[in-house]
């Protein structure tokens, strides 16, 4: 990868707040398995065993080949969003070992995240060497956002990480991106937002962002993507055409 590279198609770009889970993070091989586990604990403490897959098709699951709704429950919604949802429609009133034994399954398994990109530290050197600031937001809370990139050994390469629960509102609303340019010192149309989900882009466009970026490695196909999207890409290592070498 270059080390030095300039801005092509927004020269002004100072900044890129990533999505991270389907963007950074490949999303079923990492969250598929722990949203099956927790829908089978739900149902179960329910006493309703046979309705957890009736849990993951309502979250979006499309089980017939493994693919996502755009913008649904599991694909774009905060851990709380999913714990009142599933909870609402088991009938369960929802006490804290419920919701403590779902985050526990969320954040048991640091050595199953699963990168996009075989190199993915090697990919953020090559921004940050061009002196682009790094940043995270993820509608996952930020404690689990916070070990999930320490897990994956890439933490220091992000000035900021929030989530749903950081005090800046969640997605498509543009607080996450108002944050970012406030901790950083950047202004928003000098920033790229880059995630998975129309939830992403829309809150990029929402906080008049200098550029929206889609990658198809999370649960949105291209045609959602497209109306929110100045690029897409098959993953985040497609952004580089959007520089030239120094």
């Amino acid at each position: 990868m270059a080390n030095n590279l300039t801005p092509v198609h927004s020269p002004d770009l100072k900044g890129i707040l990533f999505d991270k889970d389907g963007t950074l993070i490949d999303f079923n091989r990492t969250w598929l398995p722990l949203y099956r586990k927790a829908a089978d604990y739900l149902s179960q403490a329910a006493g309703r065993p046979q309705d957890a897959a009736k849990l993951l098709a309502t979250g979006g699951f499309i089980a017939a080949d493994e693919t996502w709704q755009p913008d649904s429950l599991l694909a774009s919604g905060s851990n709380q969003q999913i714990y009142e949802a599933w909870s609402s429609q088991l009938g369960l009133t929802l006490e804290d070992e419920h919701m403590q034994t779902c985050y526990d399954i969320f954040n048991t398994k640091h050595g199953s995240y699963m990168a996009v990109l075989s190199d993915l530290n090697g990919f953020l050197d090559t921004l940050r060497g061009c002196g682009l600031v790094l940043g995270v937001a993820t509608m996952d809370d930020q404690s689990s956002a916070e070990r999930t990139l320490q897990a994956m050994g890439c933490r220091d390469r992000f000035d900021f990480v929030c989530g749903a629960d950081s005090g800046f509102g969640v997605k498509p609303d543009p607080g996450m991106i108002n944050a970012f340019c406030e901790s950083t010192g950047l202004v928003n149309i000098e920033v790229a937002m880059v995630g998975d989900s129309p939830r992403d882009l829309k809150m990029g466009r929402n906080a008049q962002v200098g550029l929206t970026v889609g990658v198809l490695t999370g649960t949105t196909a291209n045609g959602a993507l497209a109306p929110y999207a100045d690029h897409i890409y098959d993953d985040i290592s497609g952004m580089l055409e959007l520089f030239n070498p120094e």
